[in-house]
């Protein structure tokens, strides 16, 4: 999970290996108030999947 400010500024990410692990994840990126949205990617080629926005 890569993390990104309003500007697409990389603020920093974390590797998520178990499946119940994204929703505190998401909870601890979004707890800080620079991050507007979150992209999760393939670690093996760093593809995107999919994005989540501030809610």
């Amino acid at each position: 999970m890569r993390r990104y400010s309003a500007d697409g500024r990389i603020l920093g990410g974390r590797l998520v290996e178990d499946p119940g692990g994204f929703e505190p994840a998401l909870a601890d990126a979004f707890a800080d108030p620079e991050v507007a949205l979150v992209h999760v990617r393939a670690v093996e080629y760093g593809c995107f999947l999919y994005e989540v926005r501030r809610p």
